[in-house]
């Protein structure tokens, strides 16, 4: 990763983000998604296609390590990943409009059987895969970890039943799909209530004091 990323102003709704992207933000923002599924900041990938706005990146990465605390199961991501994956081509196909401050897209949460099949065919797969390297493998911790991962696997998808897959499918992207558009008429009007403010008076602003760093022996700066 460190080796293939480069420094880049781009257009491009690209998959892979850096560590470090840069926004002209003078006259504000549009607001994150908010999703507990994760793809919150997937606006700014549909927002930069406005004509004279871009985004920069500079050559850094995050890595960030999985916490077991307070974090879903693996088989949970999977599905999570899923869910994202459905609800940002649905946006992406059906932008209407890309404002200063929000975009506006037709989609309205309708999920259709060959949405959802689609995701369980790609999924059963990966469970008989993981269901085969259970069965080939010689290593019995191995045979256990890939034994539970298929059962998770199977359990957050709700047994692979298309009905009964659908049905939940359709309510999460219900419930998503009404909160973003929510946030999304109401975001302009906050901005808006922070310039009026702004222009009466300055926002609050502290000067953090912090302790100057000494030397030892003319060395590098420490921090007491």
């Amino acid at each position: 990763m460190l080796v293939n990323f480069r420094p880049v102003v781009t257009k491009k709704n690209w998959r892979i983000d850096c560590g470090v992207a840069g926004y002209d933000n003078r006259l504000g923002l549009p607001p994150f998604f908010p999703t507990r599924l994760r793809f919150e900041d997937f606006i700014y990938r549909l927002w930069i296609q406005r004509p004279g706005i871009v985004s920069a990146h500079v050559d850094a990465a995050q890595t960030h390590i999985k916490s077991n605390y307070m974090r879903n199961p693996l088989a949970m991501d999977v599905f999570n990943e899923e869910i994202c994956i459905l609800l940002k081509k649905k946006i992406k196909a059906s932008v209407r409009t890309l404002d200063d401050l929000s975009i506006s897209f037709d989609y309205n949460s309708e999920v259709t059987l060959e949405d959802t099949e689609e995701i369980l065919k790609k999924i059963t797969a990966v469970h008989s895969r993981v269901l085969a390297s259970a069965a080939a493998t010689r290593d019995p911790q191995r045979r256990e970890a890939l034994t539970l991962f298929a059962e998770n696997l199977a359990r957050s998808f709700y047994g692979f039943e298309p009905d009964f897959f659908q049905q939940n499918v359709t309510r999460i992207v219900d419930d998503v799909v009404s909160v973003i558009h929510a946030s999304l008429e109401l975001w302009p009007t906050l901005v808006e209530i922070c310039y009026f403010h702004k222009d009466k008076r300055d926002f609050p602003q502290l000067q953090v004091k912090n302790k100057k760093l000494k030397t030892r022996n003319g060395g590098a700066p420490r921090s007491d």
